[in-house]
């Protein structure tokens, strides 16, 4: 276990960052960048996912470690603290990243992306987020 959700979300990222160099070569440095590598990488895995059919509880894991590694860009360049919150409107809690009281749900974008494909790419997230927090703070990004 951790000691902080802080220190998970490290961990989950940490884990994300490995498997990108192991598996797929490909070095993650937490640049905004980076992911444009990381949609290439879950572009893999929606590729696979109706193939494999993995257990729900692995693309779960998955959620987290890409969530956390996209949670942890977004927190080096903008600032922010995590925590575990539930999701608006639903009854489950999932991983949040509160910045400038804005709350993100990364581990729910990954899902979306696995799910819906490149219409719900990482990078156009991200630069929307980008776009949010360099001007008004306060609200939900989704």
């Amino acid at each position: 276990m951790h000691d902080s959700v802080e220190a998970m979300a490290h961990s989950y990222a940490t884990a994300a960052v490995e498997m990108a160099r192991d598996v797929f070569k490909i070095v993650l440095d937490y640049g905004e960048n980076s992911l444009m590598e990381v949609d290439a990488i879950l572009a893999q895995f929606a590729q696979d996912l109706p193939v494999r059919r993995p257990p729900a509880d692995e693309i779960e894991e998955m959620c987290k470690v890409w969530g956390c590694y996209l949670g942890e860009v977004v927190r080096r360049r903008f600032g922010g603290e995590w925590s575990i919150d539930t999701y608006p409107g639903k009854r489950f809690a999932t991983l949040t990243l509160r910045v400038n009281g804005n709350n993100l749900f990364p581990s729910l974008k990954i899902h979306r992306r696995l799910t819906e494909g490149e219409k719900d790419s990482i990078w156009s997230f991200y630069k929307m987020v980008k776009e949010k927090l360099d001007g008004r703070p306060g609200g939900r990004i989704q």
